[in-house]
């Protein structure tokens, strides 16, 4: 019997193919939810309102163009900077950038050399949903009845609707060994590590940075 691994339903209708891995981020015919465990109601409500937000964000934003990994209908993918916008080459490794009518005023009179980009997130939470949407799936495709024991309904219950019955936390990593301060704050993308207590530490030298949200 169907039965879907989000909001538990068997009565709505369950006619579209799921793919674990997002095909935005290169999933293919290898990584589809076997039938019957995601129904269209929660497909186009992640679809819509979760899985859009979170792809147009740091850091899927900048994996897709930068791995020139195709939109689902195989154009080039690319995201805005405040400096301009990226667009991908469709050439793994390489990609186009785009300034702003300042930014390329300033690159034509040689008044800037290089460009920033921000590494950082602006939708954490839409971003947290997303991957426990992808960790869901993965379990289920693994062994399906797992998937609906009730130590899960917290985390799909957040998933699905975005409200929270216990504290969810959200963490991004990177690391900067040996790094003077100016190249933690260039690794880290603009900010300094911060360390457990949650408290800047530009004096850092030797640090695998740590950024984290509760929420």
């Amino acid at each position: 019997m169907a039965q879907c691994i989000f909001c538990k339903s068997t009565s709505i209708p369950f006619t579209t193919r799921e793919h674990v891995l997002s095909e935005s981020l290169g999933g293919g015919d290898w990584a589809i939810l076997p039938e019957g465990l995601f129904c269209d109601s929660c497909q186009n409500k992640f679809d819509s309102e979760i899985e859009q937000q979170a792809l147009s964000d740091y850091s899927f934003s900048f994996l897709r163009a930068f791995l020139s990994i195709p939109t689902k209908k195989g154009k080039a993918p690319w995201f805005k900077s405040w400096e301009g916008t990226i667009h991908s080459s469709l050439n793994p490794g390489t990609f186009i950038y785009e300034p702003t009518q300042y930014f390329e005023k300033e690159f034509r009179e040689g008044k800037k050399t290089q460009f920033r980009l921000l590494a950082h997130p602006l939708k954490p939470e839409m971003i947290c949903r997303f991957l426990l949407k992808m960790g869901i799936e993965t379990v289920a495709w693994d062994n399906s009845k797992d998937m609906f024991e009730s130590k899960f309904d917290e985390s799909r219950y957040f998933a699905i609707t975005g409200e929270k019955l216990g504290k969810w936390w959200y963490l991004r990593g990177f690391v900067a060994e040996d790094l003077p301060p100016e190249g933690i704050e260039k690794a880290s993308g603009a900010f300094y590590p911060l360390c457990n207590c949650h408290q800047p530490r530009p004096e850092m030298t030797k640090c695998s940075g740590r950024q984290w949200a509760l929420f």
